[in-house]
Order: C-alpha cells, then structure tokens, then sequence
C-alpha cells in the first residue's frame, strides 16, 4: 500500500471512530477545557464580589467615621451603660441658645427621654416650646438644619389664634441627637476659644487663644455672641474674617470673649437675603392678603339741580388699610367754589352763572397702595336745570358673606307716582362674579376669597323710559365680611350631672362662646337656638332645621350637609 493511501485511509477510520463515539470523544478532549472556563468564570465573579463588599466596608467605615465628628459626646469613661447624660446637657443649652439667637423670647426648653441603642449610641431627645413668628421660626429652622450635627427633629407641631399680619405661632417640637458611643469625648458640643484682644464693630482681623478642634484651613464659620463671621484666611492664631455675615449684624467684642466654631453641612448653601425674604413671605399661616391697587369707587354719574347745593363722598377701594387712610386734593382747575376735603368729601353750590353741562374735575389721591404713592384720576359732575334726581330707597342691602350666595332687590325713589320703569347694568369696575337682571335689577353675587373683605362700592346704572332715556348712576355700599359661619367650630362639650354647656370658637375673631341647651345665637346670617346638648354631640335649629355638630365641626359643615341631605333625599 503506498503512502498517500495509507493517509485516505487513516483519515476515513478516524472519521468512523469520532462518528461512532463522538461523545466520548467531546468528552474526552472538551470537556476539560469547559470546566476550566466555567471555574474561571466563578472565581472572577467571586473576586468581583470581594471587591465590591471590601468597597462597601470602606464607604461604611468611612460613612461611620464621618458621624463619629458629627456624633454629640459620649460618657467619659468606660461604663457598662452609657446614658450620654452630658450630651443631652450640652445639647439642650445649644437649643436653647439657637432659640434665643433667632430673638425668640422666654424659650422652654426641657430634657426628655434617654435611649441606648445597642452598644452603638444612645439618643437624646429635648422638648422645646416657644412663642415665636413665622420669620423666627422658619430662621430657627433654617440654621437648625444647616448644622453638621447628628440631630434631626423627630416631631413638631404648630397652631395660631390668629389669620392675619404677622401673630404669634405656638409652637412645640421635639429634636433628638444622637451620641456614638465610640466617637472620642469631648468637654464641648462645638470646638471654642476666645479672643486674646478687643474687636471693634469694622475691624477684620482677631487675635484667638487657641486653635484646638477648629480647621487647620480657613474657609469655616464662627459665632461670637449673636455676631456669625467667616473666617478667611489663617497665619497661626491671626484670622482674616468677614464680619456680620448671615443677616447678623457686627459688634464691638471685647478681649476674653468665647469664639464657638459652627460647623455647617457643606451639601446646604447659605440663603441670600433676598431668597430668605421670598421665603418667609409665604406665610402659610395666615390668610394670603389680595393684591392692593388702590382705586377710585365709581361716582353717581347722575345730574344735579343747578338750584341746590352737591355733596357726595369719593370712595377709595382696594388700598391696605394697615398703612393708612388714603389723602384726598384737588388737582388741574377745578369749577369756582368747589371743595374737596382730604378724606374725599367734595362740596359745591353753583352759581347762578354755571350752566347746565358736565364739569370734569380732577382728583389725586395719595397712598402706598396707589400706583407710585399717587392716583390721579378725572371724574365728571353733570348738571340740570331742575327736577327730582333719582336715588336709592333707604333700605340698607343685607350682609355679603364670602363664598355665601347674596340677593338683594335695589328700589329707586324719585318722589314721582307713579314711579317710573327702569333698565338696570352694572357700573364700571364691578366686583368679579356679580350680575344684575336687566327688568327687575335684582342683585346675585357669590364672592370667592380673592375679594377682599371690607366695604366696597357698586356703581348700579338706572336707565328710565324717556324720550330720549336718561341714564343715572347710583352708588350702593355693600358691606363684605368673612363667613363667620365657617370661622366657628365646636370646641368642646362640657357635661357634668344636669349642668351641659357647649364651647364655640371664632378663629376669624379670636373669640370663644359658651350656650346651654335653649340659648339663642347669631352667627353671621344664622339664627339658631341649642336645642340638646349629649356627649359627643349638640343638636341646633337654625332656621327651622335640625342640625347635628360634633366637636372640631364647623356650623357652615353642619348646614350645609343638611341642606344638601333636603335636596338629595336618595342619599339618605
């Protein structure tokens, strides 16, 4: 057999051979090299593991040595249980100072429960009860927070008698810090030292009796008395720094004075003046204020009898009234002996040589709430040459409550009879959602809280049935208030054998009412009388209905949900 078909042969038995036992074969030659791959494969996964976990133990043991310089103080000493008794000391009079540093006065700050967590830390809490305003207590809270210190505050609770201006809040808050049992011990909560020489209120620089504890870089914050300064560059105990910083105000100091580092979290940056402004203007504890922009209430565009004397008041709407009442003066030139006091009272008899016309007069009106401190703004007296004047009937319109429905039906006097017809519209610059029927002139309105509580001033237009038909504008004073009915819950039943008495409290006036059963009340529009008085409820009739309130309800909630039962009676 020659050579190359000892080779075809060879190759076509081995092919038998892998075709037959192939899987012993793959086995045999595979195999090996599969396990070593997926052996690999396990040990890199591991050693990607490893290194992860040996990752997460440096973060950790990094994380733990950040809180042990944040941590309060621990017990001095070695003790089988440590209560951080000092660190609640130490923290309690730091509260306390931060209170007073926000000009809070008389704070109450008392120490509350001790906890021990393992062999880890132990909590401490403090209670702080205070009178403060929203600027305090937003200002408290803002450097509370910023402080690099393991605290928090674990509850807090606000309330107010009041709604407007700026009142005092009631405030009670609980703040919890916590002390690392391993963090090292240290006499103070915050590194000090004190001054080596007197500071006036515009010098830069400070002399310091030590450096221990404070940064070895400049760059940090310090608080002398009720002064914050930032400390901008070192050269030994000799610091460069910026005075006043933080809305505080700088001082005179005088050599011995205590310097307290204060630490800050470095991830909260400092509010502007003008960001702390914004923020304390939105006071979420009382009632926003409406947009003031003073304005002239609309004059009865009606005619005078040349024969008699006029007299009628300017109103001025829509002003602050916390900043004064607005300074009424004439202005251009005014008709001959025509008069305007500064409270917006105008005065005029004219003369025999004053003809029938319409007389523009010029008036200016100062006031805060006034465009740029001054309105100026023409308005127009027309005059006749005799004849009655239509004018409102004396019938004073009812109370307008807000967000309550308010009719009321105008009636015209003209001394004539029969009286005549008219056309009724509204005037100019009349208040949002108001609307008149054009035959009967019957007034609807539902003021929302954008309108202002107060007096306000409709211009109603009578247009009689003449040839040609004369228009008159007539003024009718309409007097807006809170729904007192809404202000008014039931606080607190009272019973004790047969003596029952129910307590009311106005929030809208601060004011607190106690009935018994068969008194009588007036609240807003409403009319009642306390029918039963039982524990966990009291039974009225107002306006010949029973109504259920329970405590924290108010008397609008209650009538409201009986009115709504009456005219869905399915939903009973």
């Amino acid at each position: 057999m020659q050579r190359r078909e000892q080779i075809i042969l060879g190759v076509l038995l081995a092919t038998v051979v892998i075709w037959q036992g192939g899987g012993w074969v793959a086995s045999a030659i595979f195999e090996p090299f599969q396990t070593r791959s997926e052996t690999l494969a396990r040990l890199k996964k591991s050693v990607k593991e490893k290194e992860d976990q040996e990752l997460m133990l440096v973060r950790a043991k990094k994380s733990l040595a950040d809180a042990k310089l944040i941590s309060l103080p621990p017990d001095a000493g070695k003790s089988k249980r440590p209560d951080a008794l000092n660190a609640q000391r130490l923290y309690l009079e730091w509260v306390t100072d931060l209170a007073q540093f926000c000009e809070i006065e008389d704070p109450k700050v008392t120490p509350d429960q001790r906890m021990l967590k393992g062999n880890d830390f132990v909590s401490v809490a403090v209670k702080l009860e205070m009178d403060a305003r929203y600027e305090q207590l937003v200002r408290f809270l803002d450097l509370f927070y910023r402080t690099n210190l393991l605290h928090r505050i674990t509850s807090m609770h606000v309330s107010t008698k009041e709604f407007e201006g700026d009142p005092f809040l009631k405030v009670t808050l609980q703040a919890e810090g916590l002390a690392l049992i391993d963090a090292p011990p240290r006499r103070t909560l915050f590194p000090q030292t004190t001054l080596e020489a007197d500071v006036s209120e515009d010098d830069t620089t400070l002399q310091v009796a030590g450096l221990e504890g404070f940064p070895k870089k400049a760059g940090f914050r310090i608080q002398i008395k009720n002064e914050f300064l930032n400390v901008t560059d070192m050269d030994g105990e000799n610091w460069t720094v910026v005075r006043g910083v933080d809305r505080t105000t700088p001082a005179s100091h005088s050599a011995k004075t205590q310097i307290e580092l204060v630490p800050l979290k470095p991830d909260q940056p400092e509010r502007t003046l003008e960001e702390f402004t914004d923020l304390i203007a939105t006071n979420i504890f009382v009632k926003p204020a409406p947009p003031y922009k003073l304005k002239l209430g609309p004059v009865a565009d009606k005619p005078f009898p040349r024969s008699k004397p006029i007299e009628f008041t300017i109103a001025a709407l829509g002003y602050d009234t916390l900043k004064g009442k607005p300074v009424f003066s004439l202005a251009g030139t005014p008709p001959a002996d025509l008069k305007l006091d500064k409270s917006g009272k105008l005065t005029w008899k004219p003369g025999p040589d004053v003809k029938a016309d319409k007389y523009p007069v010029l008036i200016e009106v100062r006031h805060p709430s006034a465009p740029e401190g001054c309105l100026k703004e023409t308005i127009t007296i027309r005059i006749k040459e005799g004849g009655a004047v239509p004018k409102l009937a004396p019938t004073k319109p009812p109370v307008v409550y807000l967000n309550q429905e308010w009719r009321f039906k105008p009636e015209i006097s003209t001394g004539d009879s029969p009286s005549p017809q008219f056309r009724w519209k509204l005037g100019s610059q009349a208040p949002e959602g108001l609307t008149i029927d054009e035959k009967s002139g019957e007034l609807k309105w539902t003021p929302g809280d954008a309108i202002p509580p107060g007096d306000t001033i409709v211009a109603l237009v009578a247009t009689d049935s003449d040839t040609p038909p004369q228009s008159t504008t007539l003024s009718l004073k309409l007097d807006i208030r809170d729904d007192e009915a809404e202000f008014t819950r039931l606080d607190t039943i009272f019973i004790v054998g047969q003596n029952k008495l129910a307590s009311f409290y106005d929030a809208s006036k601060n004011k607190r009412t106690e009935l018994r059963e068969g008194d009588e009340f007036t609240v807003g529009e409403l009319t009642g009388s306390v029918k039963q008085i039982r524990q966990k409820q009291i039974t009225l009739t107002i306006e010949k209905r029973e109504v259920r309130l329970r405590p924290g309800q108010s008397l609008r909630e209650a009538v409201t949900a009986v009115v709504s039962r009456e005219e869905n009676p399915v939903s009973r």
